[in-house]
């Protein structure tokens, strides 16, 4: 745990300082193709369905996105018990890529602080972390020029979306 720990303050520490993150044409579904098979492992008893078109591009950084996505991926399986949806689509020049658990929820109280550092929204000893996932994910996106906001209703579960600047670029 203390390994994890240093791990992620180190990551924070690089978002912060501005780590260089690539702004280039990056192609979204084989991003999210890749994190849906690192984390099926997780939880082989629940789906994680992945909606996304093949040629959506945004201007970001490969790394940093799966990054992300593996922080959200893990959020919504540690934080529900049914299936997972990943859906990414294109809106002019927008990307919208969502996350969508059927969790517990989440009460307005709770999501004002999601994205603060070390903040643990279940204080439960069973579920793992430091409240520093959701602040980390945060920092990368913003760090690609991307912006990122939870939604979330109590008793229904909970939706994270990222919005990024499309790419019509051929790398």
């Amino acid at each position: 745990r203390l390994i994890r720990l240093v791990n992620e303050l180190l990551l924070l520490a690089r978002a912060d300082a501005g780590r260089n993150m690539k702004r280039e044409p990056l192609l979204v579904q084989p991003v999210l193709e890749e994190t849906l098979r690192l984390t099926n492992h997780l939880d082989n008893n629940r789906k994680i369905a992945l909606d996304s078109s093949a040629d959506i591009k945004i201007l970001g950084d490969r790394d940093a996105l799966k990054q992300v996505m593996l922080i959200l991926l893990d959020n919504a399986l540690k934080h529900s018990n049914g299936d997972v949806n990943v859906l990414a689509n294109r809106d002019g020049s927008n990307v919208e890529i969502s996350v969508q658990d059927h969790g517990q929820g989440m009460s307005a109280e709770k999501l004002e602080h999601i994205f603060d550092r070390f903040y643990r929204g279940d204080e439960e000893p069973v579920v793992m972390g430091f409240g520093l996932g959701l602040p980390i994910a945060k920092a990368l996106v913003e760090g690609m020029g991307g912006t990122i906001q939870i939604k979330s209703q109590l008793g229904e579960g909970s939706t994270i979306k990222m919005h990024f600047l499309a790419s019509n670029q051929e790398k």
